[in-house]
């Protein structure tokens, strides 16, 4: 691919998670010319030189002005609806990571400001596309599904503790299911105004749903039940599981040589995200997806 067909592309916040998770993609990638932006002179010299990157910027406004295709916001939650408010103002597409904002109001103003724009506004779900995940999408008329993710000694401000890491679990079950959401209950456990523990469950369709976090458990953990007729698929940590059928197990995974963050689905997002800014057409239906996910947490929230 030529040079000039390549996406400029910005990372704005470059912390733990964009040089863990998202870096390592984006600057090696065939389709991308990637642009670092960060108010951390250090840390922008410094991954600048790493990965070979020749155009960073200290501002968000000189990043603008240099009117990059699109930009990837991987700053602290708080400053979410500031940036993007922004970016979609100047008309430029923005990847967030999740949530997009602790606030439904704020959602709604800046899901509301991606329509009337026709900028496109994509909010990133690594847990769609992992690929043992992704291929449960793909079994028929599931019964029943269980996500569970547990933390140690972490409690939280309810908000934060579901916006900010329960909307995976959230999300996830809502990918795999399908239909309006019913019969939702919520059960959870707070101490000194901080939640330690929240189950909660609700139907999709014929599909029952339950999504649990312990956050004062003695292990960190993630693990995913999937049960349709005669059949159970049992997947851990994103990349490793079992298929159950007739009383035979059979190992499902990878091999040695799989990539990390291909295995928890950020190589098979980051391609998505570049599928989605190369549509002619504003879809309205990731706007909808968005704002169900949220407003899903924020129902939560209220019931704690």
């Amino acid at each position: 691919m030529k040079n000039s067909q390549k996406k400029r592309i910005a990372l704005v916040g470059l912390g733990d998670i964009a040089q863990k998770a998202y870096l390592p993609i984006v600057a090696n990638h065939s389709k991308i010319t990637p642009i670092l932006c960060t108010r951390n002179n250090m840390v922008l010299k410094q991954l600048a030189y790493q990965y070979r990157i020749t155009e960073a910027y200290s501002s968000i406004d000189d990043l603008i002005k240099a009117q990059p295709d699109a930009v990837m916001i991987h700053s602290n939650t708080k400053s979410h609806f500031a940036l993007v408010s922004k970016l979609l103002h100047a008309g430029i597409p923005v990847f967030v990571d999740k949530p997009l904002c602790y606030s439904l109001s704020e959602v709604e103003t800046l899901l509301n400001l991606s329509a009337q724009k026709d900028i496109l506004l994509y909010l990133g779900f690594n847990r769609r596309f992992a690929p043992l995940v992704n291929s449960l999408k793909n079994q028929l008329n599931p019964i029943q599904i269980f996500w569970q993710k547990n933390r140690v000694d972490l409690p939280g401000d309810p908000r934060v503790f579901v916006f900010d890491d329960f909307i995976h679990v959230v999300d996830s079950l809502r990918f795999l299911a399908s239909g309006e959401i019913e019969n939702i209950q919520v059960f959870s456990k707070c101490k000194n105004k901080k939640l330690e523990a929240l189950q909660v469950q609700w139907q999709q369709n014929d599909v029952l749903l339950s999504g649990s976090m312990n956050r004062m458990s003695g292990i960190t953990e993630e693990r995913v039940e999937y049960y349709a007729n005669g059949n159970k698929w049992q997947i851990d940590e994103l990349t490793t599981g079992i298929h159950y059928k007739d009383e035979i197990q059979d190992v499902i995974g990878f091999n040695n040589w799989q990539n990390t963050l291909y295995k928890r689905g950020f190589v098979d997002l980051i391609e998505d995200w570049l599928q989605a800014l190369s549509e002619p057409d504003f879809k309205a239906n990731r706007i909808q997806d968005i704002w169900d996910t949220h407003y899903l947490c924020e129902t939560i929230v209220e019931r704690i």
